[in-house]
């Protein structure tokens, strides 16, 4: 029983920290973000390493992270991603188009998005993980 309320009590912290909007979190549906948790280090190398350049971006990283961020919770679809961004299908295709050529990771491509969809996710934990992405 003490098992089950820890689970629950860590499902909700991670949620709260990714910022989920959904009021009921099942612990099973977080299992992917406890993994990349659990090996800090290995976290903020893997957000240094992959978003560090997109620091080099004029207006820095923040716009292209936020574009990464919606386009990953759209199902890597761009239309709708504009539009929750409030930019047009081809800024938001510039953006991505400008992630591949300051990280070399395709958005489009499935490896290349998965090491940018981790990344993403690990610069979206607390502000140590991220120092390399700002």
């Amino acid at each position: 029983m003490l098992r089950s309320y820890d689970e629950a009590r860590e499902a909700l912290a991670v949620a709260a920290r990714l910022d989920f909007s959904d009021p009921v979190v099942y612990a099973a549906d977080l299992l992917v973000y406890q993994v990349l948790g659990r090996d800090r280090a290995a976290l903020v190398d893997l957000v240094r390493a992959t978003l560090a350049p997109l620091a080099a971006a004029r207006g820095g990283a923040q716009p292209l992270l936020e574009t990464l961020a919606r386009y990953f919770a759209t199902g890597a679809v761009a239309a709708p991603a504009a539009r929750q961004l409030h930019l047009s299908v081809r800024a938001v295709t510039y953006r991505l188009d400008r992630v591949r050529d300051l990280t070399g990771h395709d958005p489009g491509e499935p490896a290349d998005r998965f090491t940018l969809q981790a990344a993403v996710l690990g610069a979206q934990r607390p502000r140590a993980a991220t120092e390399g992405a700002q």
